[in-house]
C-alpha cells in the first residue's frame, strides 16, 4: 500500500486507485490499453457555468471555474456553400478575409443551427416560447432553459485557406443536463472537448512536483520545460488532460463519446484534486 497526497494506491492484479475527495470515495480501476492522440488547443474563450459537478465541495482557491463543451471541424474555404467561381481564396489572415469566410459560410452555419433546433425540440420537448434563436453573419445561437449553444465559422489563422466550424455549449443552466441522455444524443457527434477555465492562476510547477511524487501516475506526465503547462495521458480513463495556468482541457484518447468524456472528466478531477487543483 502506497499513500501520497491524500491518494491511497492499492496494487493488485491490475492497479486500483481510491481517491479521498470530500469524505466520499471515487474508485477507479486501471488497466493497460494504449494509443495517444495529439489534442489541438481550442481558442475563442467564452466563460459560462461549470459543467463538472461541484456540489458539496469546498470553494476552490482558484475561484469559481467556468466550462465549455466544444467541437471543431476544419475544412477548405472553397468548399463552403456560399463560395462561387468568381471568388478567390484568402491569401492572408485579416479582418476582410474573416468577414468573407463568415459571409460565404453563413449557409453552412444556418443548416447546422436549424438541425440543432429541430433535434433539441424533438429531444427535449421545449415550446416555441422557451427558445431563443438567432443566426446571421456566420454565427448562430440557441438559448434553452437548460443550456446555451453557439455555432460559428472562422477563418483559420494557421492555414488561411481553411475554416474552423465550432460548435460550443457555452452555458449549462442546469448542471445535471451535461450527463442527460438527450443532451449526449444531441451533441455526441459534434463535441469532443471539455474546457474548464479558472479565474485564478494555477501554479504549474507546484502541481508537476505533486504529480511526480505519485509514482503510479508520474509516468503519465509530460510538461513544457518552461513550466507553462503540463499534460496527463491517463490511459485507464481514456483521457488526455492539458493544464495551463488558466485552464484545463479534457479529451478522450480514443473514439468520440460525449457521455464518457463527461463521466471520466469528473473522475479525473478527483485525481487533480489530490494534487491541489479544485473544481
Amino acid at each position: 500500500m502506497v499513500i501520497a497526497s491524500s491518494v491511497v494506491v492499492s496494487k493488485r492484479s491490475g492497479l486500483t486507485i481510491t481517491y479521498f475527495i470530500d469524505s466520499y470515495y471515487a474508485r477507479v480501476s486501471l488497466d493497460d490499453t494504449s494509443d495517444i492522440i495529439k489534442v489541438r488547443r481550442i481558442h475563442h474563450h467564452i466563460p459560462h457555468r461549470h459543467a463538472i459537478n461541484t456540489k458539496n465541495r469546498d470553494p476552490s482557491p482558484l475561484g469559481t471555474p467556468q466550462s465549455r463543451i466544444i467541437g471543431v471541424v476544419d475544412g477548405r474555404v472553397r468548399r463552403l456553400k456560399g463560395y462561387s467561381k468568381n471568388h478567390h481564396v484568402p491569401d492572408g489572415y485579416h479582418a476582410a478575409a474573416q468577414t468573407f469566410v463568415r459571409k460565404i459560410g453563413q449557409q453552412n452555419v444556418k443548416e447546422i443551427v436549424d438541425q440543432f433546433h429541430a433535434d433539441i425540440r424533438s429531444l427535449f420537448g421545449y415550446k416555441r416560447r422557451e427558445f431563443q434563436y438567432t443566426c446571421e453573419d456566420g454565427f448562430g445561437c440557441i438559448k434553452t432553459p437548460d443550456f446555451d449553444l453557439h455555432v460559428r465559422i472562422d477563418q483559420s489563422a494557421i492555414d488561411t485557406k481553411n475554416y474552423h466550424l465550432t460548435t460550443e455549449i457555452v452555458a449549462l443552466h442546469t448542471p445535471e443536463i451535461a450527463t442527460d441522455e438527450r443532451f449526449v444524443a444531441c451533441f455526441n457527434h459534434h463535441c469532443e472537448t471539455l474546457v474548464v477555465e479558472f479565474p485564478g492562476s494555477i501554479n504549474i510547477d507546484e502541481k508537476i512536483d505533486a504529480i511526480e511524487d505519485i509514482p503510479e501516475i508520474a509516468d503519465s506526465l509530460s510538461y513544457e520545460p518552461d513550466g507553462s503547462s503540463f499534460e496527463l495521458r491517463l490511459i485507464p480513463l481514456d483521457l488526455h488532460i492539458r493544464v495551463s495556468e488558466s485552464e484545463i482541457t479534457f479529451q478522450l484518447l480514443t473514439l468520440r463519446d460525449l457521455g464518457k468524456l463527461m463521466e471520466h472528466s469528473q473522475k479525473a478531477f478527483e485525481i487533480l484534486t489530490a494534487v491541489g487543483i479544485k473544481a
